[in-house]
Formats: C-alpha cells, structure tokens, sequence
C-alpha cells in the first residue's frame, strides 16, 4: 500500500533543506474563468485521481493527432500529465518510454492536493476553447499532504491559422519549482527518491522525448531554463505526430 512505502532519509533531506528554492521564472495563463482564473473544469481535492473525460473538440474539432493516433478527448491527472487513452494513476514517474499510454507530462510526479488551500494553493484547473486547450497545476504540494514546498506548471495545447494541418503546438510553463519527489517514490522533504520526469511518450513502448533534467533533482531547473529562450518555458510544435522545437514565435 502506499501509505506503508513512507521511508525516512534524514541526511539527503537535510543536504536538500540547504539548497535555494528556485523563483519563479513565468506567469501562468489566468484570464481563463473559474474561482482562480485557470478555467471552471477541475479535480476536487485528491490523491492520485484522474479526471473524466474531456471532450477538446471545442478547441481542436478534427482532433489533435499525436504520435499514432488522433484524439478528440484526454484525461487530466492529478500527478502532473495528461494522457489520451485512459487516466493514469501512477505517482512515481516510470522512465519514458513507457507501455500502452500515450502521454504527456509537464512534471510527471506524486502531486497531493489534499493539503487545502484553494482558491490560491493546490488546484488542479482546465479550460477549452476554440485553438486552445490550457491545463494548470496551480501551487501543488506533494504526497502526503505536504505544502511546505510547492509547484506551478502548465501545458498549453495551441491550433491557429499560422499552423498546418495535422500541427499543434505544446507549451509547458513552470511559474514555481520547489519540490521533485512524494514521501511514497523515496522523497523527504519534497526531494530526493525519484525524481519527476517531464517529456512526451508515444505509449508504444519506442518512441519517446524527455525534457533535461528529469527523473533527477536538476529537474528543478526547468522553471530557469528554456527551448526557446523565455526562462520557463519549453515549446514544441507537434508535426505529424511528433514533438519538435517550436518555431512559432509569441
């Protein structure tokens, strides 16, 4: 059971506790409606839950094509990603590339929003709308319950008239990083254990794209680091099914 995998690490937390927590580096799209202003769809307080699913036909009506499928619909996860099968429970990140489940995670990791604090802290949000879909990890803590280190991050899903037929565009934005790791996948005090993986995976057991840094503690240094020189942000235009360096500018 996972709340028997809870395992102490007294002297890599206290190496840890030592370390800056990084600012953060780019601000979240609001504007979007709801309570916090990240949408009016959201998961309620959890561990580990899945949303339903979500229709994104209002934003994308001939789907978003993705690796070897064309999807209409995806899960939003608790624990940092989206996927487009099915909802995926799994809280620590296994290595990409993973089986069955097409993905993607913008901070794959033990996310636990019982900790409270909404509308400001631990919300999971998303909103739809014609050539933009926007998913918000809003001040999340991690497993269990803890908030004494938090994390913002999205992923934006981008159509528009600049793009050909069969592109989109995936935007992942980290406002806020200081943890890597829930007590259940080794962490103490929010690092150590395994860390957060971040990327793009196919689900056919091939074909895959990590972000640098993932699945060790530099994964942090997202919030800093960029593909497309904005500190914060990583761009990647989705061409015939497969994530590239975005040259669409904003």
């Amino acid at each position: 059971m996972k709340h028997s995998m809870l395992v102490s690490f007294a002297l890599a937390a206290l190496a840890v506790s030592l370390a800056p927590r990084p600012a953060a580096a780019v601000d979240l799209i609001a504007d979007l409606g709801g309570p916090a202003g990240f949408g009016t769809g959201f998961l309620a307080e959890n561990d580990d839950s899945s949303s339903s699913e979500i229709s994104i036909a209002r934003g994308f009506p001939g789907g978003l094509r993705y690796f070897a499928g064309t999807y209409t619909s995806i899960f939003v996860n608790n624990n940092g990603n989206i996927t487009f099968r099915g909802a995926v429970g799994q809280f620590t990140p296994t290595p990409f590339p993973i089986a069955d489940q097409p993905m993607i995670a913008p901070f794959w990791a033990d996310v636990d929003t019982r900790g409270g604090g909404r509308p400001g802290r631990n919300g999971v949000w998303w909103d739809v709308r014609p050539g933009q879909v926007v998913i918000t990890w809003q001040n999340v803590g991690y497993f269990g319950s803890h908030v004494d280190r938090l994390n913002s991050f999205q992923i934006v899903l981008r159509g528009g008239t600049e793009m050909d037929e069969g592109q989109f565009e995936v935007e992942f934005r980290y406002a806020r990083c200081e943890w890597t790791t829930g007590d259940a996948s080794g962490g103490s005090d929010g690092r150590g254990g395994t860390p957060a993986q971040a990327g793009f995976d196919a689900g056919n057991h091939r074909d895959s794209r990590v972000l640098p840094g993932s699945r060790t503690a530099a994964v942090l240094r997202l919030c800093r680091t960029s593909n497309v020189s904005e500190p914060g942000v990583w761009r990647f235009l989705i061409t015939n099914g497969r994530p590239m360096r975005s040259p669409i500018a904003h």
